[in-house]
């Protein structure tokens, strides 16, 4: 007997995978419980998908993780550029930079502060790998604050003799301060003043 074409076209093909979008679903869940509390049960919940279709399509639990972390530092970097690149005063350029980062650390109920730096500092002696993605991240955002500071004091936009590799770290402190105090419950004006503060100082003419 033969199928009917109208039964298989209801059939229809099956939906095709997507891994990023299952990585987004897996990213609330370590944003808020980080790695070691985070479950496979968890992670087959969030990502609708059974354990070994998540194995076979990511591998272990620090596997995913990574990757998520890969996922949201792409999303920082972009965030930077976004920022620095199309706002031509440096001093405005990382006050919106930091106006982005509020948005993200505060975006939830509670607030989660930053996903990496969070939640990937306490993983780092039990998962080496971990360790290596957040000295990664960490030598990232500084190298992309120095080149917009160097471009910057190349148009005199800056103090003379202004360190800018220290400058860069400087100001990623201030980010890292910032997701802290927002995982803490601190409310995203403060956060936003203290920001302007930090610029002010840390830039100052």
């Amino acid at each position: 007997m033969r199928t009917s074409t109208n039964m298989t076209k209801a059939r229809g093909r099956p939906r095709e995978f997507d891994p990023q979008l299952a990585l987004q679903k897996a990213m609330p869940l370590f944003w808020q419980k980080g790695l070691s509390a985070t479950s496979l049960d968890d992670l087959s919940s969030a990502m609708a998908m059974n354990r070994p279709s998540i194995y076979n399509a990511f591998g272990d639990k620090e596997a995913i993780y990574r990757k998520v972390l890969a996922q949201f530092c792409g999303q920082l970097s972009m965030a930077i550029e976004s920022a620095l690149s199309q706002t031509p005063d440096i001093k405005q350029g990382l006050m919106k930079f930091y106006d982005l980062a509020v948005d993200l650390y505060c975006g939830t109920d509670p607030s989660l502060g930053c996903l990496m730096m969070c939640t990937a500092p306490v993983e780092t002696a039990a998962h080496p790998e971990v360790r290596k993605d957040l000295e990664t991240l960490i030598s990232t955002v500084d190298d992309r604050l120095q080149q917009h500071l160097q471009y910057a004091a190349q148009k005199g936009a800056l103090k003379r003799g202004l360190d800018t590799e220290l400058t860069a770290q400087l100001l990623q402190a201030v980010l890292h301060s910032l997701a802290l105090r927002a995982r803490a419950g601190e409310a995203d004006a403060n956060l936003r003043e203290f920001a302007r503060f930090s610029v002010q100082t840390i830039l100052q003419q």
